[in-house]
Order: C-alpha cells, then structure tokens, then sequence
C-alpha cells in the first residue's frame, strides 16, 4: 500500500507543490524568475493565467533586481510579513490576476481606474498591461509602495481617506473605482466604521469621483478594531446584494455598476462632509 500511494503522488493528475507549503509565503530576495514559475502552477484558470503572465512579463528585470539590492538589509532584518513582502511580486500577481479576472480587466474598453488604498500597485500594473488608465491612491509610507509605483511607472496620488473630509485635489473622476483591503475605515477611537459611515462615504465617492455610468468594486478587510477580532461589514455587502451588486459572500466583495450615481436613501446617514465638524467636535470634547 506505501509503495502505491508513492506512485499516486507522482501521476500527472497530481497538483505540484505551492510555492509556500513550508510555510514561508514571501522571499522577496529571491529571483523574480524563479517565483514566477512556482506561483504561476497556482492558477487553473485560463485567463488568469494569461494576465498573471502578461504583467510578470513586463516587469524590467534589471530594475527590479536594483530594488531587491537597496531594501536587502530590511528584509534580512525583518519576518516574512514586514512591508517588505510586497517585493515579492509573483505571490501578489498570482492574487490581484484573479481580481482582474472578476473585473473583466482583459475584456473591457480601455477605462480609467483609480485603486484606493493601492499598496505595491500589483493591481494596477495588471490593468496597465491591457491598455487601461491607472492611478493608485495611498499613504506615502512604506516608501516600498512607491518605489514599486516608480518600477511599474503607475502614476500615483499620495494621502488616504479622511474621515469627513474630501479626497485630494489630485483626484479626478473614474469610470472604475476599486477599494480592496482597505484599513482607513478607523474612528479616532480605534472601532470601525458602520454602515452609516460607509452610506456617506460611498455615496460621496460615486456622485464626485465615479463617471456615471460607472463601477465601484469593494473587496472589505477585516476589522483592526480594539479586539482584533471583528467581522467583515456585512451589512455593506447585503445592501449591495440589494441593490444589484454582484457578490462573493465568502470573500466579502461587492461589484457595483450603476447608471446614475448610487443613494443610500434606505439607510439614515448624513453628507460626507459633515461628519468631518463631528469628529472635530467629539476630539475637543474629549481633551476637555
């Protein structure tokens, strides 16, 4: 019986090994070739597969080694899970290509895209590669965001969301807004924002920053509230059920394309730019 399953393991119907079955997910120092392969046995989908390699293909591999030389010392000082792991740019193809699939990046007409909260700009780089406007749109640091824009040459707008207040000058209008894995939805008190607070927001985002008719795609991060140990939102993702958004209620997405700008009349919320004298008002409360 050993000797047979010995001999299964090693049918051609047998699925290789991934890359992070030791447990290590991110070698940012290691070849980007290398890991290109081994991520890339990961994906069954055609598709994905086709996007996956596209973008990996057009990385500039004599700059991207340049950039694994100037943050070596960090990543040798630092766990697999530090900024850092970011460099490792096959891991965030092989997921932000599945992203890209949902959202037709391969089949579309060439749109303008702005990713809110772009990190390494993975995303990004993939919809560049098939003719698409991009922007991203995020915190300055860690500087290894930027200097991954800079490799990818992704135009990038600097700053995050400020509760209540209007999103930078250097944010235009969209045809596709994407917010996946977001963590700016944070009250001065550390708790996350409700349903209320996103219905503000939201309905700000699409009416000033998403031509209509548009696409607003949401990919909700976990809570990093007081206990850690918060849920997704669900409330949002139902409401957009509700409101004819595609959903995965196992990944906690929603896809929203509408003709005219969204409402959320159904739940009690006031304009985004009020809440901004709110939060003003409750901090100097509590100094006082």
């Amino acid at each position: 019986m050993a000797v047979l399953k010995r001999f299964r393991r090693g049918t051609k119907n047998s699925k290789p090994l991934r890359p992070d079955a030791d447990g290590v997910t991110y070698r940012p120092l290691e070849p980007l070739d290398d890991r290109v392969t081994g991520w890339r046995t990961v994906i069954e989908d055609d598709r994905q597969r086709t996007m996956y390699d596209r973008v990996a293909a057009s990385v500039d591999r004599e700059a991207y080694a340049a950039l694994q030389e100037r943050y070596r010392d960090e990543v040798e000082a630092n766990d697999q899970f530090h900024f850092t792991k970011y460099l490792d740019l096959a891991p965030w193809f092989m997921i932000h290509s599945r992203l890209a699939r949902l959202l037709d990046i391969d089949t579309r007409p060439a749109c303008s895209i702005l990713d809110i909260g772009a990190g390494g700009g993975q995303f990004l780089a993939i919809a560049q590669c098939y003719g698409h406007d991009v922007t991203a749109f995020d915190q300055s640091h860690p500087a290894v965001y930027g200097d991954l824009m800079k490799l990818f040459g992704i135009d990038r707008v600097e700053g995050g969301v400020r509760y209540g207040e209007p999103l930078p000058d250097g944010i235009g209008r969209y045809d596709l807004v994407v917010i996946n894995g977001q963590i700016f939805d944070t009250r001065l008190d550390r708790t996350r924002w409700d349903l209320t607070e996103w219905a503000s927001f939201l309905e700000y985002l699409c009416a000033e920053h998403i031509n209509a008719p548009g696409n607003l795609f949401i990919g909700l991060n976990k809570s990093v509230g007081p206990t850690e140990t918060e849920d997704y939102l669900w409330r949002l993702i139902e409401w957009g059920a509700a409101h004819g958004a595609s959903v995965e209620r196992n990944r906690a997405t929603m896809d929203l394309k509408f003709d005219t700008p969204p409402t959320f009349d159904d739940v009690p919320h006031v304009p985004w730019l009020s809440l901004a004298d709110d939060s003003t008002k409750a901090a100097q409360k509590a100094s006082t």
